[in-house]
């Protein structure tokens, strides 16, 4: 496993982290769900592999509870643990929710008993639009200096909200601000708008970026992406020539979309680390395999870049 260092933090991250959320919540959203004693082995299995970076949250159902379990069995000194505070979110009927400062507190507070830890070190924020910068930066910041003041936080990033925003608009915003030290954003073949508007700010300023949405099931699954270029190509977003049904044949010397999609991620300028989802052994072990052989060739870059770099949509799963 290769580690890297996650911008101004300086921890070591290993290139592969370890998410805890997405489609399956480690297993708590598959039928049947996966027994948390099954998931605890699992974790602890992944830090064995060399995974040393897992994030979760609180809405990640039980997720940080089984994660703090897990946590019990290995080295605090060798296990990065990242988790995220909702500064704004969507609450019924879609209406905005804007966290009070009691709020962030009570939320970080949960996460640390549910994790079992003193500290966590690294607090994502998650915020819905730039248009809450100012709340967000006058309200919500102090409330989370101060908990890192106590010792509660060591370090504070961002996360997006990629289902909504994929252009980064947010993530843009809170850049320029330059208050956070590490960011989680979506990047992947499709969507590599982050490459123009995100990952240069991250190298220029030393924020670590955690890349997620790499995979997705449009690269696993051949007819959700043949469904997912069709609709691009029916707004006029990717030219009608374009072969739906293999709109990535031409990729030279990888075995798979999901090899050529870590691959291409991993190696971008400014990723620290991509984010993986799984709650199977065997596939950490495979996307560690990708990873290890390093990045695609200069000439598949650029010929990605031809055919998809204008993209800014929220490819979704």
């Amino acid at each position: 496993m290769e580690y890297r260092r996650l911008g101004r933090t300086g921890m070591q991250v290993s290139l592969l982290g370890m998410g805890t959320g997405g489609h399956n919540c480690l297993g708590q959203t598959t039928d049947p769900p996966r027994p948390r004693e099954e998931m605890v082995r699992f974790l602890r299995q992944a830090f064995d592999l060399g995974v040393n970076l897992f994030d979760t949250a609180p809405a990640y159902l039980d997720s940080e509870e089984i994660l703090g379990q897990a946590l019990e069995g290995l080295p605090r000194d060798e296990v990065v643990v990242s988790t995220k505070v909702g500064l704004t979110a969507y609450g019924p009927d879609r209406e905005v929710v804007v966290a009070t400062p009691e709020a962030i507190v009570d939320s970080v507070e949960a996460s640390l008993r549910r994790l079992q830890l003193e500290a966590l070190d690294l607090v994502l924020v998650a915020v819905l639009a730039p248009r809450y910068r100012d709340v967000v930066l006058n309200e919500h910041m102090p409330v989370l200096y101060k908990l890192r003041d106590q010792g509660k936080i060591r370090h504070i990033g961002s996360s997006e909200v990629s289902s909504d925003d994929g252009a980064h608009e947010w993530l843009q915003v809170a850049l320029q601000a330059d208050c956070f030290d590490a960011v989680m954003v979506a990047h992947n073949m499709l969507n590599q708008s982050a490459r123009r508007t995100v990952l240069p700010t991250c190298v220029e300023r030393d924020v670590g970026a955690m890349n997620i949405f790499t995979v997705r099931n449009v690269f696993r699954d051949p007819r959700r992406l043949a469904e997912v270029v069709t609709d691009l190509q029916d707004r006029g977003i990717l030219p009608a020539d374009l072969d739906a049904g293999d709109p990535f044949g031409w990729l030279p010397d990888v075995d798979s979309l999901v090899e050529a999609a870590y691959r291409y991620a991993a190696y971008a300028p400014g990723v620290s680390t991509v984010m993986c989802g799984t709650v199977t052994l065997e596939k950490v072990a495979a996307d560690i395999g990708y990873l290890a052989q390093g990045p695609l060739a200069d000439e598949s870059i650029a010929r990605l870049e031809r055919a998809f770099g204008h993209i800014a949509e929220a490819i979704g799963n």
